[in-house]
């Protein structure tokens, strides 16, 4: 059975870890559906981690052969106060009002 690895983003001294299997996943929801949401890692809620796992996914594709996705990170104020992640490749996805319908879908909010 293969030893799972982590990625280590430092930022701010806060260490934040990521499973290659989360990146390896994060991949392949870019690569299917163009993004990911907190419905897709709970993790997403802390931003620091959403915009840090961001860039893990960045690498993740640069190390790939043949694939260099425009991979975005995004927050979006809800009605209510609530704020949200994405990440998404733009050329998938088109614009930030599509990512933010993509998402406000996806966790069932209701844009402004």
């Amino acid at each position: 059975m293969p030893v799972e690895t982590k990625t280590k983003i430092h930022e701010d001294s806060k260490k934040l870890d990521y499973e290659d299997s989360d990146v390896k996943k994060a991949m392949d929801l870019i690569r299917s559906q163009g993004y990911f949401t907190r419905t897709d890692f709970n993790q997403m809620d802390d931003e620091d981690w959403a915009e840090g796992f961001e860039k893990a996914v960045e690498d993740g594709f640069l190390k790939a052969d043949g694939e260099d996705p425009y991979v975005y990170f995004e927050q979006f104020d809800f009605k209510g106060g609530d704020i949200d992640s994405i990440v998404f490749d733009m050329d998938k996805v088109g614009t930030r009002d599509h990512a933010l319908e993509l998402l406000a879908a996806a966790i069932g909010q209701k844009a402004y």
